[in-house]
């Protein structure tokens, strides 16, 4: 048996070896592969590999897909059972083409802070485990180890990785909700690896699982959001404002659509109605965005009830409850709770929630802090997965607001396609240049998203600084300023230079996705005006990250338009360089000459190559025609 797992490890590529499984029972009882006598058949593309043991019947299936192997585990009982996760693969891996702690390790991001690619040196407790996507590559040209979990999930699918000396050890693991870790049947999710491919490589294939659709650029919503820089301190007067401003300058007025009125608005999270800052209600407002020839949006986050509330106070059975029956507090939320989308009650506060909003005529819905479900919450649907949660949560908006626009704002991407028309793929971005890296952390590992999952949402198209403001202080209160507890990351340094802002408009360009303002229009001075009008054309169509494991950051994105290309330079470091691009290099026809979007400029390319200098923290947008 060991000689043909071992053959079978070959198959998927160097460096992998030791395939196993196991299995953690409610009663702390752990089998592994080794507990078992393993029978193996091969039936055309498909490796089924299958045991028993007292009650128990395994299948573990290697079914052969794009040079590498969809990987699940089966297990069956005669009587029913308390299966608390299985790792439906095990394995090691030893990369031959670097030191094993040189390697990056992606991370899509368990929680918000811990995205991107991670140094194995630099792995620790904090993103031992992630989800969705796992692996190991030693640059952005050698194949290393990829894996990636199938969507859409049902359950949450985590990769765990361990150091063994020059070893690398990876588990992947589904993990069972309360509610349906109790039955005869567990399957776990499906694992795709590969040992084959370039990180580029592998994690376009791994996208190709879900079918493509082209994005019209017709169909990405363009706006204007109250929430980046107003926060919840929004008023009507504030929409008002910018809405003129819109209406006075062309180039705007052309393209905006959508005018969102972001969190601020209501009197409480859990009691949906609008406090004093905005006189006449809903209705006016709505009047007010309409009379202008806009369209009305509004953000809701329908699972944080807030403890004062009386929706909290009067109405406890559709919170989520821990083992003891009390309601928990939300993990992200301050004196928050949270609504049980499965409970009867909670259905019918979401569903006059949504039709009262539809009906005022709201007709953009952006739905936040949608990430509060776990496998380890008692759900009122005890047969509900935690993506299944999700998903009955969206559905239910949708029956509601019917054809209207829905932005899922921590939606997660492993619920599928089909449930929200745009799909947040980062973290908030502000006007600091830590915030411009952390997005990227999250895009180079989420640009695949964009016509599979949903229209790309890089949140807010912002410009606002030291170069681009009439204001002098461009921001007010930062309660994290000092945190520790962040990483260094949130809102940390001086507000956008120029060429930062460009760089953040440039990475929303690339993304092909929505487009929503998120400055206080009247306080633009004419740069800032400008980087605006130029960046504010939708394109419908992602950028690819070429260089994708050279360094932490991806900094050379090529984006192919209809009539197009389009090549994002970004210099991620604190000093200038000077990038040489070589047009064979990129697998496209070798331009003339390049226009650089910006500035405008042409740019000759001799002998095939074109060099451009960065100052630091600066892009460059090279665009060239398809037909020559």
């Amino acid at each position: 048996m060991n000689m043909e797992l071992n053959q079978l490890a070959q198959h998927i590529g160097a460096g992998v070896g030791d395939l196993s499984f196991s299995i953690q029972l409610g009663d702390d009882t752990a089998l592994a592969a080794r507990d078992f006598t393993l029978t193996v058949a091969h039936s055309s593309a498909i490796t089924r590999i299958t045991a028993q043991r007292d009650s128990l019947n395994i299948v573990w299936t290697f079914e052969a897909w794009q040079d590498g192997y969809w990987v699940t585990l089966l297990v069956e009982s005669v009587t029913r059972l308390h299966c608390r996760s299985l790792t439906s693969l095990s394995l090691s891996y030893a990369p031959d083409s670097a030191g094993v702690g040189q390697c990056w390790v992606p991370n899509v991001g368990k929680d918000v802070y811990t995205p991107g690619l991670y140094r194995v040196d630099e792995i620790g407790d904090h993103n031992r485990a992630d989800k969705l996507i796992r692996g190991a590559f030693a640059d952005d040209h050698n194949p290393g180890l990829f894996l990636g979990t199938r969507i859409p999930q049902t359950h949450e699918h985590e990769y765990t990785l361990r150091r063994m000396g020059e070893t690398l050890q990876f588990d992947c693991t589904t993990v069972f909700s309360k509610g349906t870790s109790v039955g005869t049947r567990f399957v776990s999710e499906a694992t795709w690896i590969c040992a084959s491919k370039t990180a580029l490589e592998a994690q376009a294939v791994y996208a190709s699982h879900l079918p493509y659709t082209p994005v019209r650029s017709v169909d990405i919503p363009v706006g204007w959001n109250s929430w980046d820089y107003y926060a919840s301190s929004v008023g009507l007067d504030d929409v008002i404002e910018n809405m003129e401003c819109i209406q006075h300058n062309p180039a705007l007025a052309a393209r905006v659509k959508y005018i969102v009125v972001d969190m601020g608005w209501e009197h409480m999270l859990g009691e949906w109605q609008p406090n004093y800052r905005f006189p006449g209600g809903l209705a006016r407002l709505v009047s007010e965005i309409t009379s202008r020839g806009f369209v009305p949006g509004i953000w809701t986050a329908p699972t944080i009830v807030q403890n004062p509330s009386r929706t909290a106070q009067c109405h406890p059975e559709m919170l989520l409850k821990n083992d003891y029956g009390d309601p928990i507090f939300s993990e992200r939320f301050p004196n928050s709770h949270v609504l049980d989308p499965t409970h009867p009650e909670g259905e019918a506060f979401l569903r006059e929630l949504y039709t009262r909003l539809y009906q005022t005529g709201f007709r953009l819905f952006k739905v936040d802090y949608a990430y509060e479900f776990s496998a380890q919450h008692n759900y009122f649907r005890r047969d509900y997965g935690c993506y299944d949660v999700w998903r009955h949560l969206f559905r239910l908006i949708r029956e509601c607001v019917q054809e209207s626009h829905i932005i899922g704002c921590g939606l997660p991407v492993e619920c599928g396609p089909g449930l929200v028309e745009s799909n947040r793929i980062g973290v908030d971005i502000h006007n600091h240049w830590s915030h411009v890296e952390w997005v990227c952390d999250f895009l180079q590992l989420s640009y695949w998203q964009h016509g599979r999952i949903a229209i790309s949402d890089p949140d807010f198209l912002i410009v606002r600084g030291q170069h681009t403001s009439l204001e002098t202080n461009t921001n007010r209160l930062n309660t994290n300023a000092h945190n520790p507890n962040y990483n260094g990351r949130w809102r940390r340094g001086p507000t956008f230079t120029l060429v930062e802002a460009q760089t953040w408009a440039s990475m929303v360009m690339l993304t092909g996705g929505s487009l929503f303002l998120g400055d206080r229009l009247s306080q633009l001075n004419d740069v800032g005006q400008r980087l605006v009008e130029r960046a504010c054309v939708p394109l419908g169509v992602a950028a690819r990250p070429l260089d994708l494991g050279a360094e932490r950051r991806a900094g050379l994105w090529l984006q192919e338009l209809a009539t197009e290309y389009r090549l994002t330079l970004i210099n991620w470091a604190d000093t200038p360089m000077t990038r040489t691009i070589v047009f064979e290099a990129l697998g496209v026809a070798t331009p003339e000459g390049v226009s650089e979007f910006w500035t405008e400029q042409y740019l000759t390319v001799q002998q095939g190559c074109c060099a451009v200098d960065l100052p630091a923290h600066a892009s460059a947008v090279l665009v060239w025609s398809k037909i020559r």
